[in-house]
């Protein structure tokens, strides 16, 4: 490294220096290799490819020996033209790739991948991406997977999912390699019948051949029906008996079924609408309101919480669906809480439980997420209201979210400030509560207080969150001071203390640290206070969890 003094020049020509080595491209002058693909010639230069690719510095050197030869032939299953493209990047650093000439472009990438050429290979790739069709879905996937192209592969399968009722009707069905076709159809949501996957695999065995009958093997035969099965699968004795008895039996349900049934991926749509067929079967009142984005509570649906036998509200889609995000709002025309749980299911009978609220205290809009799941089926099932014996919904949205936050024991563990009004927290005991949660840090009229030794300053949240911090801000327009303690709980009845600050005396902001744990409601009590504060706690700003550790309010 050289040390610049100061005042120093920096002379640069960087500019000049890629143009004196791309002007080396396919020249013979100082080229002290020759490399050959199908009878063609290229004059290289080993110390410039063994720079630019870990592929050409194991071709050109044995270990850290140059190599001898002048003339290497090159064993890459490529054309020149994509060879040449290759050599010129390395050179230059630039290529020109047209959208329309999609072949030479796949060919391109998957050299580019076996010369190691990663930023080469990744620009590629989203070129192709970007231009993939059902005219080359076939050809893209084959090579994906021949070379292990792992991007444009996952970019081949989201395509097929998003168009396998038109993939498994045209010829390109019949164009996909064994390897490929099995990854797609190994897929959940690869969403087609599976009487015409069958038909469409049945065509394809009679002109290649399915080795170790893999693929067929893919086809979910206890999703068919008896009649199906019989009359379509087993004429065509691609299935051996025992698999079709072993079919028939998970069909009738004398024997569970081993395979997933397959479903719709709609990512970041609402599929509890009518276009998705979606209906409420079970529930009373405003049910036909409760999937129409109506928010007028007035219009809500609901059902007995005493009823024991088929309570609950219901959801029917018209088709499996993959979800991972439900989006509903409870009755909050009160203070009044619920407590709930969520159950799927793919044929109302197996039910699996995917959110468990009931020992929460929930109020209004919930934004609810788990694991994805496969399910035609969704029951909202009440258990408690703090008011009376009626559990009351809104509205209801389901979707898949690519990306969901961290969930712990079906709970969101949120990254920014929960105890916001937008996230529908309240202030549910305190004089003026309204303040408290309204952001503004500045404003020393308006505060949140409560008389010290009468009651304390209760915030609820919506539903239930993971927390471990907490931020708050005292009264600091002069230098007085409060005691005070934390106490949380997940139901107002039990409580826990997290912060004792009775014997220490506390100005302006207060950051709380402790051990992650669920959090419904906050409840922080003045014990003593300097004089000039009316014996009350004051408080100007709520959070959790902490945004940022140093206060940015002023």
């Amino acid at each position: 490294m050289v040390n610049l003094e100061e005042n120093s020049t920096i002379i640069s020509e960087t500019t000049k220096l890629v143009k004196d080595i791309s002007s080396l491209f396919l020249s013979e002058k100082f080229s002290d290799v020759t490399l050959i693909l199908d009878n063609e010639r290229f004059f290289a230069h080993k110390v410039i490819l063994a720079a630019r690719s870990s592929y050409f510095a194991d071709l050109l050197y044995d270990g850290k020996q140059e190599i001898e030869q002048s003339e290497l032939t090159i064993s890459l299953d490529t054309s020149p033209d994509a060879f040449r493209s290759v050599l010129q990047f390395l050179y230059t650093g630039s290529i020109t790739i047209s959208p329309s000439d999609f072949d030479p472009t796949l060919d391109l990438t998957s050299l580019a991948h076996r010369c190691s050429l990663t930023d080469f290979e990744y620009a590629i790739a989203n070129q192709i991406k970007s231009v993939l069709s059902l005219k080359n879905i076939c050809s893209t996937l084959n090579t994906a997977n021949l070379y292990e192209l792992v991007e444009i592969r996952d970019a081949c399968h989201s395509f097929a999912d998003r168009h396998a009722l038109e993939i498994i009707d045209k010829d390109c069905f019949q164009g996909l390699s064994q390897k490929s076709l099995i990854k797609v159809l190994e897929r959940d949501t690869f969403f087609a019948p599976e009487l015409e996957i069958f038909k469409r695999v049945a065509q394809w065995c009679q002109k290649n051949n399915d080795v170790d009958g893999l693929l067929v093997k893919c086809v979910r035969l206890s999703w068919l029906s008896v009649v199906e099965i019989v009359s379509i699968v087993w004429p065509s004795k691609l299935v051996d008996c025992e698999d079709l008895l072993q079919a028939i039996a998970e069909a009738v349900e004398v024997k569970p079924r081993k395979s997933k049934c397959r479903a719709k991926l709609l990512s970041g749509v609402n599929v509890a609408t009518s276009e998705h067929k979606a209906v409420v079967t079970t529930g009373r009142r405003n049910i036909k309101e409760l999937l129409s984005g109506n928010r007028n509570i007035s219009l809500h649906a609901d059902h007995d919480i005493t009823t024991t036998e088929k309570n609950g509200i219901t959801i029917k889609f018209g088709y499996p669906l993959v979800i991972n995000h439900i989006h509903m709002m409870l009755w909050d025309g009160g203070v009044r809480f619920y407590q709930y749980y969520i159950e799927v299911s793919t044929d109302e009978k197996n039910w699996k439980m995917v959110v468990d609220y009931r020992q929460y205290a929930c109020r209004s809009v919930q934004n609810l997420y788990f694991e994805k799941v496969i399910t035609q089926y969704i029951r909202v099932v009440g258990t408690h209201n703090s008011a009376h014996n009626e559990f009351h919904l809104v509205f209801f949205e389901a979707y898949f979210k690519d990306e969901i936050p961290k969930i712990v024991n079906d709970i969101v563990c949120p990254i920014t400030n929960v105890a916001t009004k937008d996230k529908k927290a309240m202030v549910v005991e305190g004089v003026n509560g309204a303040a408290l949660l309204d952001g503004i840090t500045s404003n020393y009229g308006n505060y949140t207080h409560h008389v010290i030794g009468s009651g304390s300053i209760i915030v609820q949240l919506a539903q239930p969150f993971m927390l471990s911090s907490m931020k708050l801000l005292l009264w600091n327009n002069d230098s007085r001071f409060y005691k005070y303690y934390i106490e949380v709980s997940i139901n107002k009845s039990e409580w826990t203390m997290i912060a004792d600050h009775r014997n220490e005396e506390n100005k302006s902001w207060q950051i709380i640290h402790f051990s992650e744990r669920p959090i419904v409601f906050i409840r922080i009590t003045g014990t003593g206070a300097s004089a000039g504060t009316g014996n009350a706690l004051h408080l100007l700003h709520f959070e959790c969890p902490v945004s940022d550790e140093v206060p940015i309010y002023k």
